[in-house]
């Protein structure tokens, strides 16, 4: 299902109805997250887990006023309160748990993603309690009618197993 609403978000979005695309890609992110509570009941031995099995949390950035907004899963991983996070912080100041060698990649990903609009995809390290946590990072940017970035949801997806495990 998440699958479909992706491909129809995409279709939304090449014909600019931008607010559309935006619903269908929340909508996907909740199939995933749906599908991955209804598998965990169909794990008898270990697998190689889907990424879309390890959603950890949502966030939506709203460029234009700097606030971004995230559920009680992505604070989580930013080490921020979920309360705090759910009223939204500046942008920068999730940048603090990301891995010091990654925040350049992450930079570059998100202003690639500002430049043009469209996907933003990246993969990082986050610090937490001295712990690290692999997460790929995947959103989209919309551009207002100037091309300015206005908006940037998306989607955590904790991918720590697939790395540990290669």
């Amino acid at each position: 299902m998440g699958d479909v609403c992706l491909d129809i978000a995409s279709f939304a979005r090449e014909r600019k109805h931008e607010f559309l695309s935006y619903i269908l890609r929340l909508a996907a992110a909740e199939a995933y997250k749906t599908t991955a509570e209804d598998d965990a009941f169909e794990m008898p031995m270990p697998r190689r887990l889907a990424a879309r099995e390890l959603i950890a949390g949502f966030w939506d950035w709203d460029i234009s006023n700097d606030r971004n907004y995230l559920d009680a899963g992505a604070a989580s991983f930013f080490n921020v309160d979920p309360e705090t996070a759910a009223r939204g912080l500046p942008n920068m100041a999730y940048l603090a748990a990301v891995h010091p060698d990654d925040v350049d990649q992450v930079r570059a990903a998100v202003a690639a993603a500002m430049r043009s609009g469209g996907i933003f995809e990246c993969e990082c390290r986050l610090i937490k309690n001295d712990r690290i946590s692999w997460v790929l990072a995947r959103g989209s940017c919309t551009l207002d009618g100037h091309g300015r970035p206005v908006r940037l949801p998306g989607a955590i997806i904790d991918i720590t197993h697939d790395k540990t495990m290669n």
